[in-house]
């Protein structure tokens, strides 16, 4: 089959026009902020004291023998998605080189990226469950242990520094590269990232990927929001947040994605493409990685103001502050990402399903959905857009919760509240700033 029967992909690029957004955009601020405002206002009167941690407990809701059979969906589930992994780096690096036809650039950017960030967010950390690299990295080290090597320890002061670090690079392929979408591509930096995670592996076991590998780490902090723990226990929405690690590197990583998800969304507002619309090749990467940067500093900056408004009214140190208030950016991170892939998902994980028959796009059709093709009109432009403005709106006044109730842990009262007033508007900067790149991709 030809690429011609495959609709174009663009990545990472998939919301909705302002001409699909039932209200005007200060309709939208106005309203956020009003929320946003009476949320706060809410919880200084209702919520005198932190209750997230002691939710983030949970109940069980598995009993024997269902714990058997979850560990034989998981062992299904790990052998299809470590299948597909391969499929995927197999397609980039032997299939045709048209992110049209190749599976492999659906699956990491749409597939993964963004569908496994919803899952995490909704239900749990699905990808620790079925993880194709712990898979790959437990495999190395079992190997090399037959052999006679013996794994250390993965040093634990790194902390998620080389997560931040994998997530940038990630985003400089999808949003900078000037190859970033093409299979061959793609092909190759997956290849670097197996070799590394099969050296670190026979090096450091598997226990490393949690918080090194920088899928597992932004995965593993996105499904902290979610109903269902690690452990399988049921607990209240953003609960787990009070309970979340937060180590050295943890807040640069959120504000990677952070910024790369806004810096995505600049890029394809009129004002965006007036800046980078000419730039072509590695001159184009250059400017456009200069401006994810800038886009990282920005959310960063705003995001500091906060914590040195809270540090002066706490009296407590900048490190205390930002390891209390770090995960109440996860909501935000995750509303964001639904707002601005939300089509994305809906259009592209269709097609996912059509080129399993034909993954290299080599004219193959294995299980005889080749010749599909996606259907554009699947979901109304009017529901699409309610979910991506509510997306923004709930993930910041989840934002608001987890900080209130964060910042009961550290001060009275009183202080507590005080504490929250420049985050609040800090908190109302980015929602303004997310719903303005909405109504302008």
């Amino acid at each position: 089959m030809s690429a011609a029967h495959y609709p174009q992909v663009i990545f990472g690029h998939g919301v909705g026009s302002r001409s699909s957004l039932p209200l005007e955009l200060w309709m939208f601020t106005w309203g956020a902020a009003l929320a946003l405002g009476l949320s706060f206002v809410a919880l200084g009167v209702l919520w005198n004291e932190p209750k997230l941690a002691a939710a983030a407990k949970g109940k069980p809701v598995a009993a024997p023998p269902l714990p058997m059979a979850l560990r034989m969906v998981r062992g299904v589930g790990q052998a299809a998605a470590l299948a597909l992994f391969l499929v995927a780096l197999w397609a980039g690096l032997f299939g045709v080189d048209d992110q049209s036809a190749n599976i492999l650039p659906v699956t990491l950017y749409v597939v993964v990226w963004v569908g496994v960030t919803l899952l995490a967010g909704t239900l749990g950390d699905v990808w620790r469950a079925v993880n194709p690299l712990a898979t790959i990295a437990r495999g190395a080290s079992w190997l090399a242990q037959k052999a006679g090597v013996c794994p250390s320890t993965a040093p634990a002061h790194l902390g998620h520094w080389p997560a931040a670090a994998g997530l940038f690079v990630f985003l400089f392929y999808e949003l900078a590269h000037p190859s970033g979408s093409q299979p061959r591509t793609l092909g190759y930096m997956l290849l670097v990232h197996t070799l590394v995670v099969i050296v670190l592996g026979v090096r450091w076991g598997a226990d490393w990927i949690a918080d090194f590998e920088p899928f597992s780490a932004i995965f593993d902090m996105i499904s902290a929001m979610a109903p269902f723990g690690s452990d399988g226990r049921l607990r209240a929405p953003t609960s787990g947040l009070a309970t979340m690690p937060v180590l050295p590197g943890t807040l640069v990583a959120l504000m990677v994605v952070l910024g790369g998800t806004s810096f995505d969304g600049f890029a394809e507002s009129s004002m965006g493409r007036s800046l980078f619309g000419n730039q072509s090749g590695w001159t184009g990467a250059i400017v456009l990685g200069i401006g994810l940067i800038l886009s990282i500093l920005l959310v960063g900056s705003l995001y500091g103001v906060g914590i040195r408004w809270t540090c002066s009214v706490t009296g407590r140190s900048p490190e205390e502050v930002t390891d209390a208030f770090t995960p109440s950016l996860v909501p935000i991170v995750f509303g964001y990402a639904i707002a601005h892939y939300a089509l994305l998902l809906i259009d592209e994980v269709q097609t996912f399903w059509f080129r399993l028959s034909d993954p290299g796009g080599q004219g193959w059709n294995l299980f005889g959905g080749a010749d599909g093709s996606a259907d554009l009109t699947l979901v109304d432009p009017t529901v699409i857009a309610w979910i991506q403005v509510l997306a923004i709106l709930f993930g910041h006044i989840g934002a608001v919760v987890v900080a209130h109730d964060r910042s009961m842990e550290i001060a009275d009262h009183k202080d507590a509240q005080r504490s929250q007033y420049v985050m609040l508007i800090v908190m109302v900067g980015y929602s303004c700033l997310g719903l303005w790149l909405l109504f302008n991709s």
